[in-house]
């Protein structure tokens, strides 16, 4: 017998959720076992990088973009943001 490294968990299913469950683990060539740690995974931490990712930054490092970051979001170095001139029409030129 394999010896694996988790715990089994019970849980009854309904069948109709268990068979879309292997179908989408079939579709993404994983064990139904695997789709259902990764679900349980995404669930708990939230969801990660996409496959082949490198998450560079540090662990405490702070997100890039704030709530508290004053609008329009723009970096210091990019040109000042100009409202458009309209025209006699009232249109934008």
């Amino acid at each position: 017998m394999v010896n694996r490294k988790g715990v089994f968990i019970g849980a009854y299913v309904p069948v109709e959720l268990k068979e879309s469950l292997r179908r989408r683990a079939a579709m993404e060539h994983r064990t139904l076992s695997q789709e259902i740690t990764r679900i349980l995974t995404e669930a708990v931490h939230g969801k990660g990088l996409p496959p082949g990712s490198i998450d560079r930054r540090r662990p405490n490092s702070p997100p890039r973009r704030r709530a508290t970051d004053p609008l329009p979001r723009r970096r210091a170095e990019d040109l000042p943001f100009i409202l458009p001139e309209k025209d006699i029409n009232g249109s934008f030129a």
